[in-house]
């Protein structure tokens, strides 16, 4: 039993690392600005009580909008 629970926990760490990290970029925007501009995409959703499976996807039209992109951070090495 133990090595059953010993290798799932192997397996979940593994999917975990390999996961691609991802974030907001737009040129000449600091890590400030973007921070910003996604809390208020955030509240703005929030306010137009979009229903939460349809949230995340509105935030990402917003972001979209204020002309930032998510991309993939490649992995440290």
């Amino acid at each position: 039993m133990k090595t059953v629970f010993a290798a799932a926990l192997l397996l979940s760490l593994v999917a975990c690392s390999s996961t691609p990290k991802a974030e907001w970029v737009k040129p000449k925007a600091s890590k400030d600005d973007t921070y910003t501009q996604l809390s208020d995409c955030q509240y703005q959703v929030g306010l137009a009580k979009v229903p939460e499976d349809e949230r995340e996807q509105m935030v990402a039209h917003c972001m979209r909008g204020k002309g930032f992109r998510y991309v993939a951070i490649p992995a440290a090495k």
